[in-house]
């Protein structure tokens, strides 16, 4: 699985813009999770959000101009754009330590890659971003024969990882 060095994204408007270095030491395999607890699927309009943890020292903010916050319990905040709606990501401000990137937000050339002549993508950082392999969170919430199916492989959380990952035969 390739991994990039460096991404950049923003929002649908480009109010917001950043810019990821990744560590050396970035944790690849925690990084990716997906979450569908409901206040996650209001945020992002999707049934899953996908999300990938960073450091907040490997983010570098190129631009914040229509950046917002909502706290959306005690400690946690979403970031979003609010001039276009976009999704950001997600803190825990008791952590402080990371965020939750939206990968949906992270510019199409490290998700899809370079097309070939057909217009098909040739791949990129895609599954190193979003590996379904990782973690999966309030599976309870799953919808049978829609989001299921996603959340098969990796580690699955029939809530948070405060709870621990579910047993082979709990799924």
């Amino acid at each position: 699985m390739q991994k990039p060095e460096t991404i950049t994204g923003g929002c649908n408007c480009e109010g917001v813009r950043y810019r990821v270095d990744f560590s050396p030491n970035h944790d690849w395999e925690r990084g990716p999770l997906t979450c569908q607890c409901t206040q996650c699927r209001k945020m992002c309009g999707g049934l899953i959000y996908n999300l990938h943890i960073i450091q907040n020292s490997e983010i570098t903010w190129l631009s914040k101009a229509t950046y917002a916050e909502y706290n959306s319990s005690a400690q946690n905040f979403r970031a979003f754009c609010k001039n276009c709606g976009s999704s950001i990501g997600w803190m825990d401000r008791s952590v402080g330590k990371e965020i939750e990137l939206a990968v949906g937000t992270i510019d199409e050339e490290f998700l899809v890659g370079d097309r070939d002549r057909e217009d098909k993508p040739l791949g990129a950082y895609g599954v190193a971003l979003a590996n379904p392999k990782s973690h999966h969170y309030y599976i309870r919430n799953e919808i049978q024969g829609v989001t299921d199916t996603v959340s098969r492989q990796g580690t699955r959380f029939w809530r948070a990882s405060k709870e621990g990952a579910m047993k082979e035969n709990e799924l």
